[in-house]
């Protein structure tokens, strides 16, 4: 079963197809393992406390989330006093990255990134919609192999990488809602930098 693709064919408008689809993503919300969640977030609040940093890796509408973690994170996130987030995308740095895609491969863009940057007891938080791009894998491995805590944001069957990390947050979903995956993982960033934000002090209203 395709589900977006049976919505589609069965709604007779498209307020009929955006109800289904909404519907569709709060059904989904809801399957997401909260105590696994706690896991993800009790791992990055630590590496925070220890000033060790976050990686987010990602591919296409994936990377844009990334981008937006980072953002919330730190700009978002900020406060006086206490150790800023330092947390980074991978994804962000076009030079950085078509550069080592020429000349190391795309499968390697995010490892290699690591190889530089990464220390023990940093964060990798790697998120594949398919769970499967190589590119994500070869960093999860790679991140693993030199102590580092890894966690997986992954859809439709979770793939290679929902047992590849140390937490994974597994959306389970048919093989076409790339949209609802997207927007679940969206709303788990919201979920982890909001409570972490104001745990450190920063109220969202101004």
């Amino acid at each position: 079963m395709h589900h977006l693709a049976t919505l589609f064919q069965s709604s007779s408008s498209f307020q009929a197809y955006a109800q289904g689809y909404t519907e569709r993503l709060a059904a989904v919300l809801k399957e997401i393992d909260r105590d696994a969640l706690a896991q993800a977030v009790e791992i990055i609040d630590q590496a925070f406390q220890a000033q060790k940093a976050l990686y987010v890796i990602a591919n296409g509408g994936s990377a844009a989330v990334a981008a937006h973690i980072v953002n919330d994170l730190v700009a978002g996130g900020y406060v006086e006093g206490p150790p800023p987030f330092r947390v980074f995308s991978l994804s962000d740095n076009l030079a950085t990255v078509t550069a080592l895609g020429n000349d190391a491969g795309f499968d390697y863009i995010f490892e290699r990134q690591l190889r530089v940057y990464l220390n023990p007891g940093d964060v990798v938080l790697a998120m594949s919609v398919s769970g499967n791009s190589p590119n994500i894998l070869n960093a999860v491995a790679y991140a693993r192999a030199h102590e580092a805590k890894t966690i997986g944001f992954c859809g439709f069957t979770g793939g290679k990488l929902a047992p590849a990390c140390d937490v994974s947050l597994h959306i389970p979903t048919t093989l076409d809602e790339y949209g609802p995956v997207e927007d679940a993982f969206s709303v788990l960033g919201h979920i982890f930098v909001g409570y972490l934000s104001m745990k450190r002090g920063k109220l969202l209203h101004h």
